[in-house]
């Protein structure tokens, strides 16, 4: 995933719906089954860390019934599947297609993301109480201050299913001079590189999906996306609404500042989720410490601010990589103009050459059954994925599929990324 050239986009994608059948299928199913601007982020710690180097026949206005769905507390991984829904009973549609159209934030009021850098020590001081909140995070880790004495620690919070990002070996300025830990490395390519093989090697997480700037500056768009990145979190204020407007490579957020209260955090959270969008935290050191950096805030303050946004039930808490995908994924099939094709509608489009696999949207198509009356909408899942085959990417990578409890300890489901039993996807 690391270091490859070329064009930023490289896989075809492909949607479908069947109209004969009266089932909306985001498939097209093959025959064989297979189916940047500058901030004032700032990292010098008090004490500088020393560095060691299917088709499937479907009869027409055939229904299948669903249990309702339950919220899942705590998914399985960076990039697990989003949480089901409360209290939404999804069958199989009937009647004739029409009107399909992707849900922000996989039908949640809105998104919330808190992410940490640095790898200070008072993350892995504070971790306990962070993972008992129960909900995925992400921390942006410098290889040269968590290499050597920490890995084993941080090897930890990888195996737990939070997300470690990109934040440099070095944590350089965008020209490579006054890195904060230790010497720059020799480009922006090795920085980024260097760091990801790390997280991968030493810390044994599947792949690296996203990074933060050091410093939060511009810049590091072509490094990041030449070494397998789709995202990049910046530090400019502001929070992501659906579509397009944001600068994947530029993401905004609230950069915590010293004496900020779970009030001033709740505060943010009630706005996100009032205006739907993806609101994403940036904390720095947590305190109590000995150990303060840069911008300390009480752990309180923090555990306050998650447990708030957890007492909706509207509000998805995931990673960056996770909610990110799910937002560029959307961007990207709303782009596209589907084509008709004899009794079906397909879509086709590219995935951006580090897009993570195995990716998941929801729809909610409103259909007219054949009785007349128009339901009231019912909320599927596709996902996004990609299986080469004879040497070309699969022609057919997105499915639906109906909610379901996710199997405890697998970080993708293997109904998402590889397989396709019937019942499950259908075209």
């Amino acid at each position: 995933m690391h270091g490859r050239e070329g064009p930023d986009v490289t896989r075809t994608r492909r949607q479908a719906i069947a109209g004969a059948s009266g089932v909306a299928g985001l498939a097209g199913c093959s025959g064989d089954g297979s189916s940047d601007a500058t901030a004032t982020d700032t990292a010098t710690p008090t004490d500088t860390p020393t560095p060691t180097d299917m088709p499937t026949e479907t009869p027409t206005e055939t229904e299948v019934d669903v249990d309702t769905a339950t919220p899942v507390e705590r998914g399985d991984g960076p990039l697990a599947r989003p949480p089901e829904l409360t209290g939404e009973d999804v069958s199989r549609p009937t009647g004739e297609p029409g009107n399909l159209r992707v849900l922000d934030w996989a039908g949640f009021e809105s998104a919330v993301t808190y992410s940490f850098d640095d790898s200070q020590p008072s993350h892995l001081s504070h971790y306990d109480a962070l993972e008992s909140t129960g909900v995925n995070t992400t921390f942006y880790l410098s290889k040269n201050v968590t290499a050597g004495s920490t890995t084993g620690q941080w090897t930890d919070v990888a195996a737990d299913g939070h997300e470690i990002g990109n934040h440099t070996v070095s944590h350089p300025h965008n020209d490579l001079t006054g890195s904060s830990f230790g010497d720059p490395l020799d480009s922006m390519d090795a920085e980024i590189s260097q760091c990801s093989e790390y997280i991968t090697g030493e810390l044994g997480q599947e792949g690296v999906w996203t990074m933060a700037s050091p410093f939060g500056e511009s810049g590091w768009t072509q490094a990041a996306r030449s070494n397998g990145l789709f995202l990049n979190r910046g530090v400019g204020g502001g929070a992501v609404a659906p579509g397009p407007g944001a600068d994947p490579y530029n993401l905004p957020c609230y950069m915590a500042e010293e004496g900020d209260t779970a009030d001033t955090f709740n505060g943010l959270v009630d706005e996100a989720r009032s205006n739907g969008e993806w609101l994403v935290f940036l904390f720095h050191s947590i305190t109590p410490t000995d150990q303060e950096w840069f911008a300390p805030v009480g752990v309180d303050e923090i555990i306050g601010s998650v447990e708030h946004a957890k007492s909706y039930d509207d509000v998805w808490i995931d990673t960056v990589a996770n909610v990110g995908a799910y937002w560029r994924g959307q961007q990207l099939f709303e782009s596209v103009t589907p084509n008709e094709s004899g009794d079906r509608t397909v879509w086709e489009w590219e995935l951006p050459d580090a897009f993570p696999e195995g990716q998941h949207l929801r729809d909610r198509g409103r259909r007219r059954p054949r009785t007349g009356r128009r339901d009231a909408g019912l909320a599927h899942e596709g996902v996004l994925r990609g299986v080469p085959r004879r040497g070309v990417a699969d022609a057919a990578p997105l499915g639906v599929e109906r909610p379901r409890r996710r199997r405890p300890g697998s970080l993708n489901d293997p109904i998402a990324s590889r397989s396709s039993p019937a019942g499950w996807r259908y075209c």
